[in-house]
C-alpha cells in the first residue's frame, strides 16, 4: 500500500520500549488476583470446581478471534490528553511531536494513531493522514466503520494519487468485508472501485452479489449494466445485466403504479440494447414494445405479445392496427399508441428492423424522422450516437443517400469534427460517385483526428484507383505505421455491430453517473491514443487530388503565401532573440518546426528508401512479406512498392534551387538552426533526427551542405546533457562517427601521412633552434617557447594509432610530448594514464613496472583532480 509508506519519519515504528516488560509482569498479576478471587467467591456459593479455569489448567475453545485491546496505560493516557489540548489549542507541530513519542513508546495505541490522522489532516497532508487512518484501522480489523472511513476518506483525496488512493480504498473495503461479509456498503464500494480501476469481472461479480440482497434496486442494476457494457467479454457478461434488468421490470410491472415524467424510459433502451449486442433483434423488439405499452398504461393490452410481424401497434393511425382482431376492443385513446412512444426508441425499432432485413417497416418507422424536421434536429443534438448508429445501418442497406442526409444534420447538431462520423460521411458520399466530396471529408476526418487510420486507408483506395500512386502508397505506408505503433488489428474495418451498440447505449442514455464515467474513459482512451502516437508522422501538407484544377491551384497559392509569412516571422523572431529576448525563443522554436515539418513531409526532396523510413516503415519492410503478406493494407503496399518506387540511390535531385520561394540555401539554415535550439533544450533525439533529415535529402547533397550539416551534426553531440569536459566530447565524437576497421586506422599509409607531418613540424622548431644559436640563453629560450605551437590534436592522433596496435611505450612517448604542451588536459592525461596502465601489463622487468605504475597513477590522479577543480 504506497500511501502507508509515506509517513513522517518523526513517527517511529519500532519494537515496544522495555517498560512492555513491567506492564507484561503487571498483568500476570493482575490475572492470578482475578482467579483467586473467583475461586473465593465460588467456594462461597458451593461449587467444587472453578468455571474459569487458572493458569496451566487445560482451556475451552472460548471465543476465536483477537483479544479486546487493553486500555492504555496512565502515561499514554496522560500524553494523549496533551495531544488533544495542542490539537484543540491549534499547535499541530506540538500535537505531532507529542503524539510522535506515544507511537515510540507504544506503536499499538489505536488513539495515538487517530490524532495522528486528525493532524495530518488539518495540516493538509491527506496521504499521511490516509496512512495513518489506515494503521489505525488495522490495530481494530473488526471495527468495519473505520475501514469504510478509511477508503472514503481514500476517495475523497482521489485528485491527488488517483492510482494509489484506488488500491488504497479497494484493501479498505475488502478489510471491511472480512470483517462483515455481509455488509452491503463495502461490497458496493468495492465494486465501484474495482470499476473505476477497470477490474470490470471482479465490479461484476460484486454487483451482482449486492443485487441478491437489493434485486429491485435501480441504481445498481444500472451499474451492473455500465461494467457488462465497458467489459470486452461481452458474451459472458452481458447476459448477467439482461437478467438483472429483466427482474426489476418484471417487478415493476406486477408492483408498481403508472409512471409520470421519472418513468424509465432510458432504461428500457439500454435493456433492449443489451439485448440486441447479443443478436436477438426479435427479442429486443418484443421487449421494447411490451415495456413501452407498460409505461404509457395499456400493461392490459397482452395480445400485442403475440403480434410481431410489424409494429403497427405503434403506427400513427390505425389503418394496420384494425386488421388485429383484437383491437376492435380496445378501451384506449388514440394517443397512447403511436404518439407515445419515445423517438429514440422507436429509431431503435427501425435499426433492429433493418438488421433484420425487414426495410419496409423500417422505412416505416424513419417517417417520423424528417431530416427537414427541427424536431429531428433536436433529436440528433439529445442523440448523436444513435443518429450515427442509425446512418450506418442504412449505409450498409444500400441506402447512402438517406445516410448522408442524416449525417450532414448529425455533421452540424454536433458542431465540432467528429473523425469517425467524418469518415462515415465520406464512405456514404463515395458510394454515391462524388469523389471530390469524399475526399474533402476523410481529409477534414485526418484534420480532426491527426492518427486517423481509417480515412488513411479510404485515400489510398481511392488513389490507388486513380492512379495516383504516390500519394496512395505514402498514405498506405502511413496507415500501417500508426497500426504498429497503436498495437492495432493488422486490418482495418468499420465499428463492429456490438461495438456500436456499446457506445450508443452508454452515450445517449445518460444512466445516472454513467456520463461522467464515459466522459472520464473517453478522455482517457484519447490521451492513451494520443501518447502512443506522439512524433509517429510528421505534419504535411495533403493536396485535394480530385478538387478542380482552379481549387487546387488556389489552395497552392494560399500555402505558398502561408510558407512565406511563416519564414518571415521566424528571420524576424531571430533577429528579436539574437538582440537579447530570449522569451521569444519557444514561438521561434514552435514556427521553426511547422516549416520543417511541411519540408520534410515532401516526397520529392528525398529518396523513397528515406521517405517510407521517415514515416516509420522501415522495420516494417523488412517484415511485411513474412508477418503481413495476407492482410489487405500490407498487400496494397507492397503492389504500390513494387510498382512506383524505384532504388532510392538512383533518384537525382531537383533541377531548381528553392521551394515556395525560399532557396535551399536558407532551408538548411532553418533546419541547422532548429537543430542547434533543440540541442540547447537537451532535446537530442529530436536534433539528431532534423540533421538527419537534412543529410537525407535529395537537395542538400553538395559538399558545402554536407559540410555544415555535419558541423552542426558535431555541435549537436557537444552540447549534449551529461557530457565530462570539451576534450572528452570530441573524443566520443569521433569514436561513434568514424565507427571505420582499425585495420584502416593503424594502416600503414595513415602511420607514415600523420608521422610525417609530425616531423615537417619538428624540422621546421630545429631549423628555428639552429638559427638562433649563438644567442642570449635567455633570448633563445623565449624565442622558442614563442614560436613553439606544436598541434596537440596531431600528436595525440598519432599516439592513439600507435596505441590502437599495441605500441605502448612508442605511444606514451607521444603522450608525453602532448603532456608538456598542455598539462591540465583531461583527455591527455587520461590517454597517458591508459597507455602507461596497458603498458605496465606486458613488462616483465621490475624496474620498468614499478616507473608505469608511477607514470599511469600520477596522470590518473591529475586527470581526476582537474575534473573535480572545475567542478564536473
Amino acid at each position: 500500500m504506497s500511501a502507508i509508506n509515506d509517513l513522517d519519519e518523526s513517527v517511529a515504528l519500532g519494537h515496544p520500549s522495555d517498560s512492555d516488560s513491567d506492564l507484561e509482569e503487571l498483568q500476570d498479576d493482575i490475572a492470578k488476583f482475578d482467579q483467586s478471587v473467583r475461586e473465593f467467591l465460588h467456594s462461597h456459593q458451593g461449587r467444587s470446581e472453578a468455571p474459569f479455569p487458572g493458569r496451566g489448567m487445560t482451556r475451552g475453545r472460548g471465543t476465536r478471534g483477537p483479544r479486546k485491546a487493553a486500555k492504555p496505560r496512565g502515561d499514554i493516557t496522560a500524553r494523549l490528553a496533551k495531544v488533544n489540548q495542542a490539537f484543540l489549542s491549534g499547535d499541530y507541530s506540538k500535537a505531532l511531536d507529542l503524539v510522535s513519542e506515544v507511537i515510540r513508546i507504544n506503536a499499538e495505541t489505536h488513539q495515538a494513531w487517530t490524532a495522528l490522522s486528525s493532524i495530518f489532516r488539518e495540516q493538509g497532508e491527506n496521504a499521511r493522514a490516509l496512512s495513518a487512518m489506515v494503521y489505525a484501522a488495522h490495530l481494530r480489523p473488526k471495527d468495519v466503520a473505520a475501514w469504510l472511513d478509511c477508503a472514503s476518506f481514500a476517495l475523497d483525496t482521489l485528485t491527488e494519487d488517483e492510482a494509489s488512493n484506488l488500491h488504497t480504498a479497494r484493501l479498505c473495503y475488502s478489510a471491511a468485508l472480512r470483517a462483515d461479509p455481509t455488509n452491503l456498503d463495502a461490497r458496493l464500494g468495492k465494486a465501484t472501485v474495482c470499476h473505476r480501476q477497470g477490474h470490470l469481472a471482479a465490479a461484476i461479480s460484486e454487483y451482482n452479489i449486492v443485487l441478491k440482497y437489493h434485486p429491485y434496486d435501480l441504481d445498481i442494476v444500472r451499474k451492473l449494466a455500465e461494467a457488462c457494457i465497458d467489459n470486452k467479454n461481452t458474451e459472458s457478461a452481458v447476459p448477467s445485466a439482461i437478467i438483472a434488468y429483466r427482474r426489476y421490470f418484471d417487478y415493476e410491472m406486477g408492483n408498481s403504479s403508472l409512471y409520470g415524467s421519472d418513468a424509465p424510459w432510458h432504461d428500457i433502451g439500454i435493456y433492449v440494447e443489451l439485448i440486441a449486442s447479443t443478436g436477438d433483434y426479435a427479442e429486443a423488439i418484443r421487449e421494447l414494445k411490451a415495456l413501452s405499452r407498460w409505461l404509457v398504461g395499456r400493461v392490459q393490452e397482452q395480445y400485442w405479445d403475440h403480434w410481431q410481424l410489424d409494429d403497427c401497434e405503434w403506427d400513427e393511425n390505425d389503418e394496420r392496427r384494425c386488421h388485429v382482431s383484437h383491437f376492435h376492443d380496445s378501451l384506449f385513446d388514440a394517443e397512447l399508441y403511436g404518439p407515445s412512444l419515445p423517438l429514440d426508441l422507436r429509431v431503435r425499432l427501425a435499426i433492429y428492423r433493418l438488421r433484420l432485413g425487414e426495410e419496409d417497416e423500417a422505412f416505416r418507422h424513419l417517417t417520423w424522422l424528417d431530416p427537414d424536421s427541427p424536431r429531428t434536429f433536436d433529436f440528433m443534438t439529445e442523440f448523436p450516437f444513435i443518429s450515427y448508429d442509425l446512418a450506418s445501418e442504412l449505409a450498409k442497406y444500400d441506402q447512402p443517400q438517406r445516410a448522408i442526409r442524416y449525417l450532414e444534420l448529425l455533421r452540424a447538431a454536433t458542431g465540432d469534427p467528429d473523425a469517425i462520423l467524418l469518415v462515415q460521411l465520406g464512405r456514404c458520399y463515395l458510394a454515391t460517385g462524388q469523389q471530390s466530396t469524399a475526399e474533402e471529408c476523410f481529409h477534414a476526418a485526418i484534420d480532426a483526428e491527426e492518427y486517423n487510420i481509417d480515412a488513411r486507408i479510404e485515400l489510398a483506395n481511392m488513389y490507388e484507383k486513380a492512379k495516383e500512386d504516390e500519394e496512395a502508397l505514402i498514405l498506405a505506408a502511413e496507415a500501417m505505421a500508426l497500426k504498429e505503433a497503436q498495437g492495432l488489428p493488422p486490418l482495418s474495418e468499420p465499428l463492429t455491430k456490438e461495438q456500436f451498440h456499446k457506445f450508443s447505449m452508454k452515450a445517449d442514455h445518460g444512466v445516472r453517473g454513467m456520463a461522467a464515467s464515459q466522459a472520464r474513459v473517453g478522455s482517457r482512451q484519447a490521451k492513451s491514443r494520443s501518447t502512443q502516437s506522439a512524433r509517429i508522422l510528421p505534419r504535411r501538407y495533403r493536396a485535394k487530388r480530385f478538387a478542380n484544377p482552379d481549387k487546387r491551384r488556389q489552395d497552392e497559392r494560399s500555402r505558398a503565401i502561408k510558407l512565406s509569412r511563416q519564414y518571415e516571422l521566424v528571420r524576424g523572431l531571430k533577429q528579436q532573440i539574437k538582440s537579447g529576448s530570449s522569451d521569444l525563443i519557444p514561438v521561434w522554436m514552435e514556427s521553426c518546426k511547422e516549416l520543417i515539418d511541411d519540408f520534410r513531409s515532401l516526397k520529392r526532396f528525398y529518396t523513397w528508401d528515406k521517405y517510407l523510413q521517415f514515416l516509420g516503415r522501415k522495420q516494417f519492410l523488412e517484415q511485411s512479406a513474412s508477418e503481413e503478406a495476407n492482410t489487405e493494407l500490407s498487400q496494397m503496399f507492397e503492389r504500390l512498392t513494387r510498382s512506383i518506387a524505384p532504388q532510392g540511390d538512383s533518384l537525382p535531385g531537383p533541377g531548381f534551387d528553392n521551394h515556395q520561394g525560399i532557396s535551399f540555401d536558407d532551408w538548411l539554415d532553418l533546419f541547422l538552426d532548429y537543430a542547434i535550439g533543440l540541442s540547447l533544450a537537451h532535446r537530442r533525439e529530436e536534433a539528431y533526427q532534423v540533421c538527419e533529415s537534412a543529410r537525407d535529402s535529395t537537395v542538400f547533397q553538395s559538399p558545402q551542405h554536407n559540410f555544415v550539416i555535419h558541423m552542426a551534426w558535431s555541435a549537436r553531440h557537444l552540447m549534449r546533457d551529461g557530457g565530462i569536459s570539451d576534450s572528452s566530447r570530441m573524443f566520443a565524437l569521433l569514436s561513434k562517427l568514424c565507427q571505420s576497421p582499425v585495420s584502416w586506422y593503424t594502416s600503414g599509409p595513415a602511420q607514415k601521412f600523420i608521422l610525417r607531418q609530425i616531423k615537417a613540424i619538428d624540422m621546421s622548431y630545429e631549423a628555428a633552434a639552429k638559427s638562433a644559436t649563438g644567442k642570449n640563453d635567455v633570448d633563445s629560450s623565449a624565442m622558442a617557447a614563442a614560436k613553439l605551437n606544436m598541434d596537440i590534436c596531431l600528436l595525440m592522433l598519432y599516439g592513439h594509432i600507435l596505441f590502437t596496435s599495441t605500441s605502448y611505450t612508442y605511444a606514451i612517448g607521444y603522450f608525453l610530448r602532448a603532456w608538456s604542451l598542455d598539462h591540465e588536459n583531461a583527455m591527455v592525461n587520461l590517454s597517458l594514464g591508459l597507455a602507461a596502465k596497458l603498458s605496465l601489463a606486458t613488462m616483465c622487468n621490475p624496474g620498468e613496472m614499478s616507473h608505469s605504475v608511477k607514470q599511469s597513477a600520477t596522470t590518473t590522479w591529475e586527470d581526476y583532480s582537474n575534473c573535480l577543480a572545475s567542478d564536473i
